[in-house]
């Protein structure tokens, strides 16, 4: 199985070559930069990738889909040809359809080594994209998409039919690192595995059909599980890409076991590090999204007219919560993190329930995410504001609030006094905190806090919700009139 420490390893890794630019395109070659699309299927957006392994989230239908698309226009193949056009993906409207593309339509890239970037705009004139005819730069493109690897089971060919006449006419054992990965992704303790290629007596048909052993059992692909065969099948595929690819994938955790989307999660980082590819993925998978580094991570969020990407999003549930603030007809306050989430949604327990009751509080990501979206949904007439953590300031006139206090949250429910105060609700609080302070040694501000709370609560053997809302009600204790300012504020802001 793929451990946090083998997660954790393969982002500082990356992180290393990722900050020196001559390591980096060393590595990766011509890395794709952005994208900006402009009125593609109603979509007018511009996403950046700030690392080789991107992670899109998002609900059904916000575009997620598009974009991993597009991307596949990005490059030619090595020595001329394009590898993907716009033309195989967007297509003329079919009746009582709306356009999916019109004469504003377009596409740009830019790439991470100064090379010159470009725009593909749709000529109406012609009825066609107008591809450049020079210096287009170079990378192989594969595109794998959901139906790409569908269940042996399911597919009722030859393999099936002919069972009892078919003969392995060549075999093609895994190489150790393969079956090294898949062991970790799938936690399972593969021996061997092998690809024959099986076809019958007579005529040319031939087909690939996979074979594990693990311990005195050996099994083809018509006896292992969808995620198992998937997962084996997407591997090897991956492994023969040739370097410096450019790999976009389409929800590649479906069928996969939690722990099987993490362990996904580590084995790309491992495969682009290795391989000097880049890798853009579509996803549903918190488990796969959140294992990626926070700058690996982009939310595509689609409101009434038009659709927001959240670069370096923290959360993939701040997707689902924000596409359906407007059909819930509920207030919306938009805070930077859970620990943001959670002491505001204290304060509005405490002093205002009727207001907690009747609002969505979601966490989107910083302090500027925070700021734009909140214009973003006022603009299309949602009751929406935004309320920072303190260091930031306020800006009443934009419906953006700041957090009681003077630093960020954890911050302040783990100041020495607060801790004191705390005392007379959690017995042995204050041994415990000096005890836990080691675990953020070397750390100072949100980044100490944050190694601090959890080893705290472990300290106490206690859950770390009942030890933030114990510390929130003795901090609360004491700051009361700056917490019901802020409360007022924001009632006064929702009208």
């Amino acid at each position: 199985m793929a451990a946090d420490l083998d997660i954790a390893k393969e982002i500082e890794d990356i992180s290393k070559v990722w900050a020196n630019p001559a390591a980096r395109n060393g590595l990766f070659g011509n890395l794709l930069k952005s994208i900006q699309i402009s009125d593609v299927r109603g979509m007018t957006s511009n996403l950046e990738f700030t690392w080789p392994v991107t992670a899109i989230a998002g609900t059904n239908g916000s575009g997620k889909t598009t974009i991993l698309q597009l991307c596949s226009a990005a490059y030619i193949k090595p020595g001329g040809g394009r590898n993907y056009k716009i033309g195989e993906w967007v297509r003329n409207a079919l009746k009582d359809e709306s356009p999916a593309f019109g004469d504003q339509s377009s596409v740009a890239f830019s790439f991470w080594n100064d090379a010159p970037g470009f725009q593909i705009p749709y000529k109406k004139e012609r009825t066609r994209w107008d591809y450049p005819r020079r210096n287009n730069p170079e990378r192989v493109v594969q595109f794998f998409g959901i139906s790409t690897f569908a269940p042996r089971i399911e597919r009722k060919d030859r393999l099936h039919v002919f069972r009892s006449q078919i003969e392995v006419k060549n075999s093609a054992p895994f190489d150790n690192n393969l079956i090294s990965s898949m062991s970790k992704v799938l936690s399972v303790p593969y021996d061997s595995g092998t690809m024959h290629t099986v076809g019958l007596a007579k005529g040319n048909w031939s087909d690939d059909l996979p074979l594990v052993k693990r311990g005195r059992y050996g099994y083809a692909e018509p006896h292992m599980g969808a995620g198992e065969q998937k997962v084996i099948r997407l591997m090897r595929a991956l492994e023969a890409m040739p370097k410096n690819s450019l790999i976009l994938l389409e929800e590649p955790e479906i069928t996969l076991h939690p722990d099987a989307q993490r362990g996904l999660a580590w084995y790309l980082m491992n495969l682009a590090r290795r391989k000097g590819h880049q890798i853009i993925l579509t996803t549903h998978s918190a488990d796969l999204f959140e294992a990626l580094p926070v700058a690996a991570r982009a939310l595509i969020v689609r409101h009434k007219i038009g659709v927001d990407v959240i670069p370096c999003a923290p959360y993939i549930a701040a997707a689902r919560e924000l596409s359906s603030v407007a059909k819930t007809n509920k207030d919306l306050i938009l805070v930077e993190d859970f620990v943001a989430k959670a002491f505001l949604t204290d304060i509005l327990e405490r002093y205002d329930k009727p207001l907690l009751r009747n609002a969505c509080i979601v966490p989107v990501g910083n302090t500027h995410d925070v700021y734009q979206l909140v214009q973003t949904f006022r603009d299309e007439q949602v009751r929406a504001i935004g309320v920072r953590d303190p260091d930031i300031g306020e800006a009443p006139g934009n419906h953006v609030f700041s957090l009681p206090g003077d630093s960020a949250p954890e911050e302040l429910l783990l100041a020495a006094t607060n801790i004191a105060a705390a005392e007379n609700l959690i017995n042995g609080l204050n041994a415990a905190f000096d005890r836990a302070k080691v675990a953020g040694l070397g750390l100072q501000g949100s980044k100490w806090a944050k190694k601090v709370f959890p080893a705290l609560a472990a300290e106490m053997s206690i859950e770390i919700e009942k030890l933030r809302d114990r510390l929130t009600l003795a901090w609360l204790g004491g700051n009361a009139v700056e917490a019901q300012q802020l409360v007022t504020r924001m009632k006064a802001a929702f009208g």
